[in-house]
């Protein structure tokens, strides 16, 4: 969770899988189901699953740039899932092809701006998918778009409060569930979007304005074994993992399908698409706010929607004005008068 302020091998050979916790052996099948299922919805997609990274986005950034390998991470060993069937033409960054890393814990996420973004092991969702637009695609408004799949999907699990904070955060009771980090490299094959996803599956116990999934108590019976990525360690986190049903893998199994079938839509008609359906989960609708610019205040006003480019909507004392994303966050006006910030 980003605090306090939210907002590879490419063609190299990968090492050969080493032994790793049950944990993980589940993970790995996890994965390879999901992009199974991908690709009889003729949504090819690798899969790979690893259990301790430093950065997803970081990692997926490196590969499509055709870097090497980042160096050996500590703790953990990692595991990385190939399709089956071995190295394929869908498996090598240097093809432009969708990729997906899913991680058990990240030891240098971050957020927008360049904030860390802290996670508890096995209690996120930690993803990135690196997607291939065509060479010089714009992609205003990508995370913003993105904010609307995860939002619907969420909902679609029984989240039914889920709401959206301009640009790219998720909001649960009025606390954050999760963000969004869009990242871009630019290649001869492609402008890869590495899209990122940090999801809390239960509340930080030490991040007051971050909230779990758990909150929703989406759970309707304790199942006879705790879930994959369920916290290891204690009979409390034990019990605690017994009456949560909703995993990594059942977010990305109706999240994956439809970013998927987004992402293409996007390239071709930008942002458009989804503007009524983010106005729609707007959480701030006429609410005051205040528009940040690495901490500098730059615009007040009524917090009015979204354009059809993605851009905040602001009422002003001037007449309405848009505000891009960019390096820019939102806090509702009462900040400044010293009452306690949204995250």
């Amino acid at each position: 969770m980003s605090k306090p302020d939210p907002a590879a091998s490419s063609r190299a050979a990968r090492p050969a899988p080493q032994a790793t916790p049950a944990c993980a052996s589940a993970d790995a099948g996890e994965a390879l189901a999901l992009q199974t299922l991908l690709g009889a919805q003729q949504q090819a997609c690798a899969v790979h699953w690893c259990e301790q990274i430093g950065s997803t986005n970081a990692e997926l950034l490196a590969r499509v740039r055709g870097a090497e390998p980042l160096k050996k991470h500590a703790g953990p060993p990692q595991v990385f899932l190939p399709p089956s069937g071995g190295l394929t033409r869908n498996d090598r960054f240097g093809d432009a092809n969708p990729q997906l890393l899913v991680a058990g814990h990240q030891t240098a996420g971050r957020g927008r701006q360049g904030r860390p973004w802290v996670d508890g092991a096995h209690t996120s969702l930690l993803a990135s998918l690196a997607w291939p637009f065509a060479p010089g695609t714009p992609i205003a408004g990508l995370s913003v778009a993105v904010g609307v799949w995860l939002a619907q999907c969420l909902r679609g699990l029984g989240a039914a409060e889920v709401r959206l904070k301009w640009p790219n955060d998720v909001l649960l009771q009025e606390r954050k569930l999760a963000g969004v980090l869009v990242e871009l490299a630019d290649t001869q094959l492609a402008r890869w979007a590495v899209i990122g996803i940090g999801l809390n599956l239960r509340s930080p116990p030490d991040l007051p304005d971050a909230i779990g999934l758990d909150a929703c108590h989406l759970h309707q019976s304790a199942p006879s074994s705790p879930p994959a990525d369920s916290p290891q360690g204690g009979q409390e986190n034990l019990g605690a993992a017994r009456c949560f049903l909703v995993s990594r893998w059942d977010v990305l199994r109706r999240l994956m399908p439809a970013m998927l079938a987004g992402l293409p839509i996007y390239a071709q008609a930008g942002f458009a698409p989804w503007t009524d359906a983010w106005n729609q989960l707007h959480a701030w609708t006429g609410e005051p706010v205040v528009v940040l610019d690495h901490g500098a205040l730059r615009q007040t006003g009524q917090a009015l929607g979204v354009d059809d480019s993605g851009h905040l909507l602001l009422q002003t004392a001037d007449g309405v004005r848009r505000v891009a994303s960019g390096d820019v966050s939102l806090r509702r006006a009462a900040v400044q008068a010293g009452h306690r910030p949204m995250p």
